[in-house]
């Protein structure tokens, strides 16, 4: 092999320095000379950040090798030997020397070197570039901005009155009675602190037995134990070295195996438990075989899974790896969802219960400020409708006592003038006694001259009797003052509530034979109204003052001369008419736009619900879109039928239930 040969001309690598081992030195040299210049610039080398230099020689923040890369450092070393090795044929003896050399340099480097520890990479004050400590002055705590900041480094800060600024982004942190004592610590920072200095003696521990066992690790040579295996054949399934490789497949049909490097060899392949000189190549993909569905060539044609369909192994693997990604990635992204709700969440919950703002005044005093969140603007908003709320209810209070008062006063004085009047007719009717009596007293010629007189008196006394006698009928000797509300909280006094209600409606749909079978209880054969009808209907405890308004074309335009003080109205539709469906929407629509019916209240009642046929007060509601059209309004739609009454008492519960309070007035 004129490659081998000409290799071992050269000089062996005993008879000079190792080139690894100079570029170490050389490397941690230039390290050094880079921190110095990085020292006297007064910045770090990672990200350009001003901090303040350190004496003694320490390492700052992002400069040098860590142990980890220093022993990934040697790993490479290692395989670059090993390489050379086979190239220029040396022993086991030679490259157990190389590795000692080296792994000697490399725990010199180790030992020597000033290079930061992966804790000290990350667990260091921004400040002070100090490593925090669990306990005394390095304990890392929270600043209200988020930064983190070593106890020692808070208490060189300069006060603003009761805050400190952040030394990052000069944010001011207000400070209780105990100062710096009282921010709380990075208990999460501790945490990691702690966890990691448990490891760093195993960490350091499991490095130097990866050293020790480089050697051990070595994979001799199938056909030479003396040499060290560098590539696999994965025909012949045998370790070899470079040299045994091309002897061993110096013929045409031995080239044309497939050697790979060892840290490209393939797994090895599982054996058959059934036969286990057959290694396991399918999957069956029948569902009853799933406990167990791997199998051997042998297991696919003759033993158990004869006949199933079956898979490749190798494909089934692949398959199920690239789900597992698939998976994986989704879980990532299901992860970022859910931890991007979470910070909503809190942000939800921050805005929903406030809390205290550091800001500055005009002179840079900090002080602390209450932002209020939005329960507490809800509970404001609550508090402040129901003073309103409070206050209209007051007023309304003072106006009820006001009339309350008036009616009082009235009927005080009304029954003091009518017992002044029964005391002055008593008087008048003892004097006119007295002066009987005293005729009576008289002789015959006395009481003979004083007939006329007595005639008078008499006649005054039975006027005076007539006229008490209506009075008494008129008068009720009841002291109660009955007291009823209204839905606007107004009072009305007296033992009926007068109501004013319009009927309107078409021509023809029955208005006037509704209110006659309110009044009398009796049908009235329909007759065109001309001009209005008014009719007083008592209802339990009110009294409906009912104005029938004619329904004609013509009449129409007049309707606007009843609005004035109409408290509700009853618009009354024929349900047999389809065609006129769309005329009664009409003539209803320009009705609610009227000004002065805008607190009135609308009951609808259609009509004639007992003829087949009919319209229902369903599909009716859906027909004029009543839903839409009475938008805001107290409104109802009733089903009636003016000849027997049906419905109609029911129209005016409803009306009775929205002008009195609930509760205040029985009106059973």
């Amino acid at each position: 092999m004129p490659m081998v040969r000409k290799e071992r001309n050269r000089k062996s690598p005993r008879d000079r320095p190792l080139a690894p081992a100079r570029s170490a030195a050389a490397l941690s040299s230039k390290n050094g000379r880079c921190r110095s210049r990085n020292k006297q610039a007064g910045r770090s080398s990672d990200d350009g950040a001003l901090h303040p230099t350190r004496e003694g020689g320490e390492w700052k923040h992002g400069q040098g090798w860590n142990v980890a890369t220093s022993f990934l450092y040697y790993i490479l070393f290692a395989v670059v030997v090993l390489f050379y090795s086979f190239c220029r044929g040396l022993g086991p003896d030679d490259w157990n020397h190389s590795l000692q050399t080296q792994s000697s340099s490399y725990r010199t480097l180790r030992s020597h070197s000033n290079y930061p520890t992966s804790t000290q990479l990350v667990l260091e004050c921004g400040v002070c570039e100090d490593v925090f400590s669990l306990q005394g002055d390095k304990v890392p705590r929270l600043l209200l901005c988020g930064h983190t900041v070593c106890h020692d480094c808070l208490t060189r800060l300069p006060l603003h009155g009761r805050a400190v600024r952040c030394p990052f982004d000069r944010q001011v942190t207000e400070l209780g009675d105990s100062g710096v004592w009282g921010l709380k610590k990075n208990f999460a920072l501790l945490e990691l602190l702690e966890r990691l200095q448990n490891g760093a003696s195993n960490q350091s521990g499991m490095a130097e037995d990866a050293l020790k066992g480089m050697g051990e690790c070595i994979i001799r040579c199938d056909e030479d134990e003396s040499h060290t295996a560098s590539v696999y054949c994965t025909v012949c399934a045998t370790h070899l070295c470079a040299e045994c490789s091309q002897l061993t497949h110096s013929t045409r049909t031995l080239a044309k195996h497939r050697r790979v490097p060892l840290a490209d060899k393939p797994h090895e392949k599982t054996l058959c438990p059934q036969h286990q000189v057959h290694a396991i190549e399918f999957v069956c993909l029948e569902e009853p075989c799933q406990p167990g569905p791997l199998m051997c060539c042998v297991c696919k044609e003759y033993g158990k899974h004869q006949g199933h369909k079956h898979a490749v192994l190798e494909a089934e693997a692949n398959q199920i790896r690239a789900s597992i990604l698939d998976m994986a990635h989704c879980i990532r992204t299901f992860t970022d969802e859910v931890s991007d709700y979470s910070r909503k969440l809190v942000g939800i919950v921050q805005q929903i219960e406030g809390g205290e703002q550091i800001v500055e005044d005009g002179v840079g005093m900090a002080h602390t400020e209450h932002v209020p969140g939005t329960a507490e603007s809800a509970r404001s908003c609550v508090r402040a409708y129901f003073a309103d709320l409070h206050e209209t209810l007051c007023r309304q209070e003072e106006m009820a006592l006001s009339v309350v008062d008036a009616h009082v006063r009235e009927r005080l004085i009304w029954l003091r003038q009518q017992q002044e009047d029964m005391t002055i007719l008593l008087s008048q009717v003892s004097t006119a006694c007295l002066h009987c009596e005293k005729t009576l007293q008289q002789d015959d010629c006395r009481v003979v001259l004083a007939k006329q007189e007595i005639n008078c008196l008499l006649e005054t006394l039975q006027k005076q009797q007539h006229q008490f006698t209506e009075l008494a009928d008129h008068i009720q000797l009841d002291a109660g003052i009955p007291v009823t509300f209204t839905k606007d909280n107004r009072v009305h006094i007296g033992p009926k509530m007068e109501i004013r209600v319009v009927t309107l409606g078409l021509d023809g749909a029955g208005k006037t034979t509704i209110l006659f079978k309110l009044k009398r209880d009796e049908f009235m054969q329909p007759i065109p109204t001309i001009g209005f009808n008014v009719e007083t209907v008592e209802y339990k405890n009110l009294k409906f003052t009912i104005w029938d308004v004619g329904g004609k074309h013509k009449l129409r335009p007049l309707w606007k001369h009843y609005y004035l003080n109409t408290q509700a109205v009853v618009f009354v539709i024929d349900s047999c008419h389809r065609d006129r469906l769309m005329e009664a929407h009409s003539e209803l629509a320009k009705l609610l736009t009227e000004k002065e019916l805008r607190d009135a209240l609308l009951l609808i009642f259609a009509n004639k619900q007992d003829v087949p046929g009919a319209v229902s007060v369903e599909e009716m509601t859906e027909l004029l879109s009543l839903h839409k059209l009475c938008c805001g309004r107290s409104w109802h739609i009733q089903g009636c039928d003016a000849r027997s009454g049906m419905g109609l008492h029911e129209g005016l519960d409803w009306l009775s239930r929205q002008l009195v309070a609930a509760g205040v007035l029985d009106v059973a």
